[in-house]
């Protein structure tokens, strides 16, 4: 590598005499070091290493920075600070935080990012020689360490720091950089290693995952919350919510009388989809507000992102619709206020958003909560709860995933080569991997050099070599195609949207344009655009002249309920079925609620917090079965093909299964009865993951997930030199290879590995027992319906418009919502309650 130059030699200065400086500049601007930033100050100066845990906008990054910096005046070049962050545009930001103070001092320190945005003739030059500090994310990081040069470009570094280690422990992401922090203290053990976390449960794990195995971490922490101020909008009069959807967008009227230009607001959304459809409907009611409202999604392109952040911190945009893109740690100390549009699902997640107003210490967040359907109003009651006491969500570090295991081996035979004895030690240093066996590293390592025996025909499959007793890669295309595959984020291929010849737009899924035919529009990134053609991965569109057409949908999963909201909601629903009604008045959303908890008792009962609710109904259908345990649309779907497998060993009968936050639905195609079931067999722990399996197609669900695991084990390439692969040659490709280790290697620890997957992150495998045990010990109260109950509709909604996918759903369920209120009206005489539901969206905008 080769020397730096006089100039570029970081200066000498004593710790005492930088800190001094530091302080005082922080006078200047009327701010005073907090006690968090003092204590971690401290805790640098003796060469610790932790956690610091404080809500947002608390000055983490002074907190680390400032405490790190007097100890880099050694006279040193080369890298010094590392700091690493989880998004690339969180780079941005905290690059001008803390050049701001050394280029105000005249401190000569080099500062510099390396993202996947990064000129490749500015990451060319960084290869031969890195800054003093340098800003990258995990996947630049793991990129570094992979080349033999390695020891020598990270020599000098002294510590690391971690931005947002909330949203990266928990992830495979997070396991990845906790092996790379291995490696970095292996290079020196006296690094100091720094993670910067907004308030989790489980923080003191949250330390130990960050400093690894055999060293005791610090934890620092400071006021539990910041002060927040939640706000619910209530429609006005008999005007009231749906039952039933999630665009939210009959509150259009209300959200546009509370915005105003004169306060900057964000208004989150929680789907791609869902941010689009208010974005057009805000600027269709206030088109005058064309240039002071804007969209932010993680799909629209990266200097269209940027302009809409620049806008609202120089005030030039008043109002962005967003999804999590602006989770994270951008900093806007100018916005007012901020909207959620439908439920968070977790506290953490509201909280994290209702930060990003009056992002600076000391102030009070600001957050109006928009509801989608009138249940909503039970779930934002039962969160203020939660945000009131500090009760927030732990993050869980993964245990020990074998396909990024297997991806680090390949990158550290590539810098340099290993001796396994020695990478086993340091990989079990990670505090992820602690508990990982020898066997299950040798079986990882013969894995990478030749495809665990079954691939050993294959030489793309043979990684690693073995030269004398160190593992090395020599040839040179499997190293260029591990570079060009390193990382550990998968989603399914998007597609470029071009507009013409000129300038890219953003990204879609391909597996959504790929329904769609030459001419028909689509509402992406705010524009009415009309597919022209589609080349090589690449969508070419122009400006729509008609307004209506597809709205872009994005392949995901759906936000889980956390075990604190579902905790917290059933202690709600037994506080509104004991007859609370005089305090329940004093909270304005059951207020507004009342009408349906009404309804529902009229009808069946509300539930209670130590009994499960279980509805009876005949139809046409069958027998409809609800029940309603509260505890998330992820737990009752393997609620759901549990009782289904279960109720068929009983009686033979064609099941179908609906689902949603509160309960669940299963119409049986033959009559049954409270008296047919025997509810301790029906309710059992004894085999219930294996009934699970049963219900569930769990080849197909394992295929799935086997498909990202393969992709980061290096089994599937995504990115080939010269070409990209698409989705349908990923799926073939990673199929075959599933369907070759379960017939040929069944004991393949990968397919073990997509198995727990499914039951662990799929159905949260603890979560779904719990859930069980607390319905087969507690009551079961039993109702038998001549008609749906309020809770139950939304069930049959969801079901009917998941089984209709023509126009012609909304006018099935417009016709059951008036075949419901005439059911209510001659049963019980009572005037029907309006608006049972909201119409699903289908995909597809009508003609206006």
């Amino acid at each position: 590598m080769p020397p730096r130059s006089k100039a570029d030699l970081i200066p000498v200065w004593s710790v005492s005499e930088m800190r001094r400086k530091l302080v005082d500049w922080m006078k200047a601007r009327s701010w005073k070091p907090l006690p968090h930033q003092l204590a971690m100050w401290d805790s640098m100066d003796r060469g610790e290493s932790g956690l610091l845990q404080m809500p947002t906008g608390a000055g983490k990054t002074y907190a680390a920075f400032f405490g790190l910096l007097p100890h880099l005046g050694t006279g040193e070049n080369g890298l010094l600070l590392l700091y690493i962050t989880p998004l690339r545009a969180l780079t941005r930001d905290l690059e001008k935080s803390i050049r701001l103070p050394c280029d105000e001092l005249n401190l000569p320190i080099l500062i510099e990012t390396r993202t996947g945005d990064t000129k490749a003739s500015v990451r060319a030059k960084q290869r031969k020689r890195l800054p003093h500090i340098l800003l990258t994310t995990p996947e630049s990081l793991a990129l570094l360490l992979s080349y033999s040069d390695a020891t020598q470009l990270f020599k000098h570094l002294k510590a690391v720091v971690v931005d947002e280690w909330h949203e990266l422990m928990g992830s495979k992401r997070g396991s990845l950089l906790e092996l790379n922090l291995a490696r970095l203290r292996r290079f020196n053990p006296k690094l100091q290693s720094w993670a910067l976390s907004a308030t989790i449960h489980n923080a003191e794990e949250a330390a130990e995952t960050i400093v690894g195995q055999n060293i005791t971490p610090r934890l620092i922490t400071g006021e539990r919350n910041r002060k927040i101020s939640i706000r619910t909008l209530l429609p006005d009069g008999d005007d009231n919510l749906p039952w039933a959807g999630h665009l939210g967008l009959r509150m259009l009227p209300k959200v546009l009388a509370e915005l105003d230009p004169k306060e900057s607001s964000l208004l989150f959304t929680n789907t791609r989809s869902q941010a689009e459809r208010w974005y057009e409907a805000l600027l269709l009611s206030r088109p005058d507000w064309s240039d002071i409202l804007a969209i932010h999604h993680g799909s629209i392109e990266l200097k269209e992102r940027e302009r809409v952040e620049n806008g609202v911190k120089t005030g030039t945009i008043r109002f962005v619709v967003c999804t999590a893109s602006l989770d994270l740690g951008v900093d806007f100390p100018e916005v007012d206020k901020v909207y959620q549009i439908g439920s968070p699902k977790q506290i953490a997640r509201l909280m994290q958003r209702a930060g990003r107003s009056a992002h600076a210490p000391g102030k009070t967040s600001q957050l109006v909560f928009v509801p989608t359907h009138a249940l909503e109003l039970l779930e934002i009651v039962a969160a203020k709860e939660a945000v009131g006491q500090a009760q927030i969500e732990a993050r869980s570090p993964l245990k020990k995933p074998l396909d990024v295991l297997a991806q680090h081996i390949v990158s550290s035979a590539l810098a340099a080569g290993f001796y396994p004895d020695e990478l086993y030690a340091e990989v079990t240093s990670a505090y992820s991997y602690r508990t990982l066996s020898r066997d299950e590293f040798d079986w990882a390592l013969a894995f990478v050099r030749d495809g665990s025996g079954t691939l050993k025909a294959y030489p793309q499959y043979c990684k690693i070599v073995l030269d004398g007793k160190r593992y090395v890669v020599t040839d040179r295309k499997i190293e260029i195609r591990h570079r060009q595959n390193l990382g550990t984020i998968v989603s399914d291929a998007s597609m470029l949207v071009k507009l013409g010849r000129g300038k890219t737009l953003g990204t879609i899924d391909e597996s959504f344009l790929a329904k769609m035919k030459k001419g028909e529009s689509f509402l992406f990134s705010g524009r009415w655009l009309e597919l022209i053609a589609i080349r090589d991965l690449t969508a070419y569109v122009r400006l729509a002249k008609k307004t209506y057409g597809h709205v872009s949908v994005w392949s995901g999963t759906s936000l889980p309920w956390s075990p604190i909201l579902s905790s917290r909601l059933r202690d709600l629903a037994g506080f509104i079925a004991d007859g609370h009604e005089f305090e329940s008045q004093t909270i304005p959303e059951l207020k507004a609620l009342q009408p349906i908890i009404d309804a529902q008792k009229h009808i069946s009962a509300w539930p209670h917090t130590d009994a499960t609710l279980i509805e009876f109904v005949q139809s046409r259908e069958g027998t409809h079965i609800f029940f309603y345990p509260f505890d998330g649309r992820q737990t009752h779907e393997g609620l759901g093909l549990l009782i289904t497998t279960r109720l068929n060993r009983m009686k033979p009968m064609t099941c179908v299964v609906a689902v949603n936050d509160y309960g669940l639905e299963i119409v049986c195609s033959k009559p049954i009865e409270p008296r047919d079931i025997d509810w301790m067999s029906l309710l059992c722990l004894e085999g219930w993951q294996a009934d699970v399996e049963g219900g569930l197609n769990t080849g197909e669900l394992e295929k799935r997930q086997f498909r990202a695991i393969a992709r980061i084990a290096g089994l599937v390439l995504q990115n080939v030199p010269g070409a990209a692969k698409s989705t349908r040659q990923i799926q073939t490709s990673s199929s075959l290879l599933y369907d070759v280790f379960a017939r040929f290697d069944p004991t393949n620890l990968l397919l073990k590995q997509a198995r727990n997957e499914v039951l662990e992150g799929h159905f949260d495998k603890e979560r779904l027992e719990r859930a069980l045990k607390r319905i087969r010990d507690g009551r079961k109260e039993v109702k038998m319906l001549e008609i749906f109950s309020p809770l139950g509709f939304p069930l049959f909604l969801e079901r009917t418009s998941v089984k209709l996918s023509s126009e012609s759903s909304g006018e099935r369920i417009e016709q059951a919502k008036l075949e419901w209120q005439k059911a209510f009206q001659q049963k019980y005489g009572a005037k029907p309650l309006p608006s049972t539901g909201e119409k699903p969206s289908t995909g597809t905008r009508k003609k206006r």
